[in-house]
This record gives structure tokens, sequence and C-alpha cells, in this order.
């Protein structure tokens, strides 16, 4: 998968420090799970505008690489804050670098689920599963962890690598 554990739980502690800030910055004492589940898609639909004739039938423009790991870093904003939202929800601050691998590893069972789905399937194989219909199985699956997972399969698919996201992110986030 795209990214590592160990990437996974320092960004998701360095977007807990961000989160703090921006609702401190805004008056915001709580933000409730649907809303930040709202802003995720409205991100991951700006995501995969980017794949532009990819995903669009009308469209013969390039994939805009550089707007899509940008995007893309917007929705793991806040798939992230989600995560670190939920944690608040279940009390789980004690421990969160332990709650923050657990959350992983349900992101790598979605990940690794989807992909043996297409590679099981005997009518057709992983390479012949076009990029359209990945991203519409993406949009679609309401199940946030499912939807980011293929997210990142699709960006990897795409040969975004974990250090784009991880520069992408702190030059968006940390600066």
């Amino acid at each position: 998968m795209i990214l590592s554990e160990q990437t996974f739980i320092e960004l998701a502690g360095k977007q807990e420090v961000l989160d703090a800030k921006i609702k401190a910055a805004n008056n915001v004492a709580d933000l409730p799970l649907r809303r930040i589940e709202l802003y995720y898609r409205i991100e991951l639909a700006e995501c995969l505008n980017e794949l532009k004739g990819d995903f669009k039938h009308w469209s013969n423009k390039p994939m805009r690489r550089a707007e899509f790991i940008e995007e893309l870093v917007d929705a793991l904003h806040f798939y992230l804050s989600y995560v670190y939202h939920m944690a608040e929800s279940y009390d789980a601050q004690d421990d969160m670098p332990g709650y923050y691998q657990e959350e992983y590893r349900y992101l790598e069972e979605g990940y690794r689920f989807y992909v043996d789905v297409l590679l099981d399937d005997e009518e057709r194989c992983l390479k012949e599963t076009t990029k359209h219909e990945i991203a519409i199985s993406i949009i679609t699956d309401m199940n946030l962890y499912n939807s980011f997972a293929k997210l990142l399969y699709l960006a990897e698919s795409y040969g975004i690598k974990e250090q784009d996201i991880i520069d992408t992110y702190k030059r968006k986030n940390l600066s």
C-alpha cells in the first residue's frame, strides 16, 4: 500500500495538532463526524476531477498529476481528521499512537480486500479494471475507510509515491 504504517501514524499525529489550530482559529468547539465526512467527499470529488480524460468521457485532457496529488492530500487531511475525531468519540486519547495503528490496520485491510476482489474475479483481472470503474467504486462507497483505501490504490496505479504525499502534505498543512 502506498502509505506505510509509520507515515500514517506520523501524519495522523500532525493532523491532530493542525485540527486543534484550525478549530481554535475559527472558534469551533465541536465538529460532527458527518461534516468531516462531507468535507472528505468534497475533496475526493475534486481529486477524481483531476483525472480529466481518464475519468470524463467528454474530455481528452491528460490527468493533472500535481493537482491530483494536492487534492489527494486534501482528502487525506479530512480522512485523518475523521480518524482523530472518531478517537475522541471513543475516548481513545490515552493511547493515540495505538489507536492510529489500529486505524491503519483497518485501512490496510480495506486496501487488500479491494485488490484481492479485483485479482480473484475470474471474468476480469486487475489490469482490465479501468480507472473509470475504480473511480466509481471510490466515490460510491459509503464506507469512508474503504473509499480512502481505494483512492490510495488509484493513486498508486498512477505512479504516485508515498514521498509525493508526504511532501505535499507538509507543504500544504505545515507551512
